[in-house]
């Protein structure tokens, strides 16, 4: 981590593919083309092609929209933290396993092949291999369900700690999809880590894309909006 005085950069630079573990974090106010140049340096000084910043504040994160603009940052896009209401659903009997890594990899190169076609194959794999270092800060279950064949149809990664649960990364294979393999993941997910210690539950999701109101209906209710600009390479 590099500290920023108004924020701070993470690094992973075993894993330069995994925007997400190498980007600019802003907690502080500070000068919009300030953090331009922060990323540049210690983005790119880390080897990183893309640039990815985060604004934690909803109001600074939007008032820098120009700047980024102008900066060539495509992409702007508003994440809410969405924190369930504590009301779980009822628990049936469901397809829910807990999938050892080693038999889950398969599946997560080809979904990353599917999305980054051009990617070479060592950033493919560090966008699959990057969900391990998540054991390094908490309990994580790879939960999906598979078909008779053993192929993985749904799958969602749970991370417990200190009494919170995060869910993320559901993904639903295309032709599976409308059969409710997502609700199984997620209500399953909420009763396990409420028999780990759980109390308190939450999850990232777009701000306008379809997930949130699905979310919604799962009884999570809307937390608090991050501003995430990105420029790629």
């Amino acid at each position: 981590m590099v500290e920023l005085g108004w924020g701070y950069g993470l690094l992973q630079r075993d894993f330069l593919a995994s925007w997400h573990h190498n980007r600019i974090v802003v907690t502080g106010p500070v000068d919009a083309a300030e953090v331009v140049a922060a990323a540049d340096e210690v983005l790119g000084g880390a080897g990183a092609a893309h640039r990815l910043v985060q604004f934690n504040s909803d109001a600074a994160g939007d008032a820098a929209a120009g700047v980024f603009s102008a900066a060539g940052y495509q992409v702007h896009e508003r994440i809410v933290a969405m924190l369930h209401s504590g009301v779980l659903p009822a628990r049936v009997p469901n397809r829910v396993e807990s999938i050892p890594f080693a038999e889950l990899r398969p599946s997560l190169i080809r979904d990353w092949r599917a999305d980054y076609p051009d990617d070479t194959d060592e950033q493919i794999a560090q966008l699959a291999d990057r969900v391990t270092l998540y054991q390094r800060g908490a309990d994580v279950s790879f939960l999906g369900i598979r078909d008779r064949d053993g192929e993985v149809l749904a799958r969602g990664e749970l991370y417990v700690a200190d009494g919170v649960a995060q869910f993320e990364n559901v993904i639903t294979r295309p032709e599976s999809r409308g059969l409710g393999l997502g609700r199984e993941l997620v209500a399953e997910a909420l009763h396990r880590s409420r028999d780990a210690g759980a109390d308190l539950w939450f999850l990232i999701a777009q701000a306008v894309d379809w997930p949130r109101g699905w979310y919604r209906r799962m009884g999570y209710l809307d937390g608090h909006q991050v501003h995430a600009y990105q420029r790629t390479p």
